[in-house]
């Protein structure tokens, strides 16, 4: 009897894999660099559109990734690699028992070109050697913010769901090489948006200072004051903070709509409501929580994490932006 179980067991175990490969298919290929030199330990995701499960594969040391038991449908290709552009690719179509093979192309950042290439970006992407040691503190108990910190590294994008319009201008956006970014013309990041530059905290019990290269000054307000009634938009808005225990509650209001929210061109309006979360974890390390609320170009608030390493013995460079820029005229778009 108990040899007849096994038996069965098994049987239905080879009827349920026959099952699965006769209802699902493949995707097998390779990712190449702009020279055609072949990408390693690039993590391939394949989100289904209908149920949206998400499937990953990392390509070996000759490029080569295979995605396999993905149920027949449509699925958004996507990496989002150290030192590359983002690779987005939508209704790539999945068949029941076929096997697609697609051919990748990611195109560096920068072109790769010397000084800002890929090693360049991916060692900002990279985690950093930190002193370790408890959170400092200033003399009223609160952690103390104050440092100079290595670039964001972001660990969790959130997952913005745009109303039509946004949704078409990112597409429009990402179609023309994002030849028209801020920074194009030498104006300001949006605030999730920089994560290229070191940046300083200066605090004290009234105010809070952040400093990125070659970014506008911002003040954080922590006396206890609101919002103005009357603000005029600008590129960093009013920010004013408090504590909730360890953590540094910031909130944002007052933008024009005039910086990008990403490097992916995501748009935002007058309309946006931004509350950051900084939590210094310890000596060397910093967690940043950030939530957009725009009802204009949003379908409901979204939140990206970021985590920052301790520069101890760096200091901010002076960076002029149109000094010595070269970079416009090559922003030719389509």
């Amino acid at each position: 009897m108990q040899l007849m179980h096994k038996a069965t067991v098994g049987l239905l175990l080879i009827s349920a894999s026959s099952l699965m490969a006769q209802s699902s298919g493949s995707i097998t290929g390779t990712v190449v660099d702009i020279g055609g030199d072949p990408v390693a330990n690039a993590v391939i995701l394949a989100t289904n559109a209908e149920s949206k499960a998400v499937y990953k594969a990392t390509t070996a040391a000759k490029g080569q990734f295979t995605l396999t038991q993905l149920p027949a449908g449509k699925y958004v290709l996507s990496s989002f690699t150290p030192g590359f552009n983002p690779f987005v690719r939508p209704n790539v179509e999945v068949e029941a028992g076929r096997e697609l093979h697609l051919d990748l192309h990611f195109l560096d950042v920068q072109l790769n070109t010397l000084g800002d290439g890929r090693e360049f970006f991916t060692a900002i992407d990279s985690g950093h050697k930190a002193p370790s040691g408890p959170t400092p503190r200033t003399a009223d108990g609160k952690p103390d913010l104050t440092g100079v910190w290595y670039q964001r590294r972001v660990v969790d994008a959130g997952k913005p769901e745009p109303k039509p319009w946004a949704a078409k201008l990112i597409k429009e956006r990402a179609e023309n090489f994002g030849k028209d970014m801020p920074q194009t013309y030498c104006m300001p990041l949006g605030l999730i948006g920089n994560t290229l530059q070191m940046w300083k905290l200066v605090q004290t019990p009234a105010l809070l200072v952040i400093m990125i290269e070659g970014e506008l000054p911002r003040q954080v307000f922590l006396d206890g004051r609101g919002h103005p009634k009357d603000l005029n938009p600008s590129w960093l808005g009013h920010s004013i903070g408090h504590w909730e225990g360890d953590t540094l509650v910031v909130d944002t209001v007052g933008f024009n709509d005039r910086s990008w929210l990403d490097i992916q061109g995501r748009p935002h309006t007058e309309r946006m409501h931004q509350i950051e979360r900084y939590r210094r974890t310890d000596l060397g390390h910093m967690e940043i929580e950030i939530t957009i609320d725009d009802p204009g170009a949003y379908e409901r608030p979204w939140t990206t994490r970021s985590v920052a390493d301790l520069a101890a013995n760096e200091e901010l460079m002076e960076y002029v932006c149109t000094e010595n820029e070269r970079d416009r005229a090559h922003m030719v778009g389509k």
